[in-house]
């Protein structure tokens, strides 16, 4: 038997905890320097933070500092990865701050902790991403997002697609988990595209998604974890999307399969990623303290580096940015 919880409507949400104008023309700002940079490439795009947000105060004040870093990083266009539902390959783990923000299931006060904590973060001065699990929950952030993901479990998903056609921010759409660079460009394909799908009992149209690019996040097969942000990975991949008329603004995943779950490994994958002139973004898992478990500032899910390591990850990139960018 399944159980029914009514959730508050969004425009209740979004009254207790509003968005003000001087936040709003803020948000508006970093939108357009997102935009800008896609198409310009002149600084490295770098969506980092904890692979699940958690803990309200462990998070902004890992953001809190990111924003600090920011600006002795010019070279790199910093974004506060603040991903509230958790999607796991098996069904089974923490779920994120959205849906478990207390330790047990409360989506009601979740969707209140995760709006709260994405407005302190835009407040810190940084452009807010979350991933596009649950495309109803959108809505009650949409004014404060920046950047839209679609992980490898939604990117072959119609609905989502669909919605994420609809976006007028920019958005990432990952390689499925199989790892196969095709995938990628398939799905950024049917996200560019206009499209029709039903939602909330309505027939929607949608321009298709003037700002998605491609993630490359590595994928799995029958000997384990592969990358496929090696240099003949993103070339093809680049190939790939000019033969389709797609945007050929191309991130890499230093996490997840890339990694083979292993943060440290994110390090290595950074020098990799700045000396790559095919790669435009990456995105990195770090948080407060390094690894996983339990604690303050420790990732409930995937291993994170370290505040120190996330240190030494933006110098690599930094540097080797600068070192392929033309004086």
């Amino acid at each position: 038997m399944s159980e029914k919880i009514p959730l508050p409507a969004e425009g209740q949400i979004k009254t207790e905890y509003p968005l003000s104008e001087a936040l709003r023309i803020k948000k508006q700002r970093l939108d357009c320097e997102l935009k800008r940079n896609l198409e310009t490439r002149q600084r490295l795009a770098v969506v980092a933070g904890p692979c699940s947000a958690d803990d309200e105060e462990a998070v902004l004040q890992y953001c809190g500092r990111l924003a600090e870093l920011q600006k002795q990083y010019s070279p790199l266009l910093i974004v506060a990865r603040v991903y509230t539902c958790k999607p796991h390959s098996n069904g089974e783990g923490y779920q994120g701050l959205c849906i478990t923000p207390h330790g047990v299931a409360d989506l009601p006060q979740g969707l209140r902790c995760s709006r709260r904590l994405m407005l302190n973060v835009l407040k810190e001065g940084l452009p807010v991403a979350d991933e596009l699990l649950y495309p109803q929950l959108y809505r009650y952030f949409d004014d404060l997002v920046s950047y839209a993901f679609l992980g490898a479990r939604s990117s072959e998903d119609s609905f989502h697609r669909g919605v994420a056609s609809g976006l007028d921010i920019l958005c990432g759409v990952k390689n499925s988990t199989g790892g196969r660079v095709e995938s990628a460009v398939q799905s950024l394909y049917a996200v560019c595209k206009p499209n029709v799908f039903p939602f909330d009992g309505c027939q929607v149209q949608t321009d298709g998604c003037k700002y998605a690019h491609v993630v490359l996040r590595g994928g799995m097969d029958r000997q384990g974890y592969f990358s496929n942000m090696d240099g003949a990975s993103t070339a093809k991949a680049r190939q790939l999307l000019e033969n389709q008329g797609l945007c050929n603004f191309i991130m890499t995943d230093l996490s997840h399969a890339n990694s083979g779950k292993v943060a440290k490994n994110q390090l290595e994958n950074a020098k990799i990623a700045a000396a790559d002139k095919n790669v435009n973004g990456v995105m990195a898992e770090s948080y407060l303290m390094g690894g996983s478990g339990d604690g303050f500032g420790v990732s409930k899910t995937d291993e994170c580096l370290s505040w120190d390591d996330t240190r030494r990850m933006l110098d690599i990139l930094a540097e080797g940015f600068l070192a392929r960018t033309p004086a």
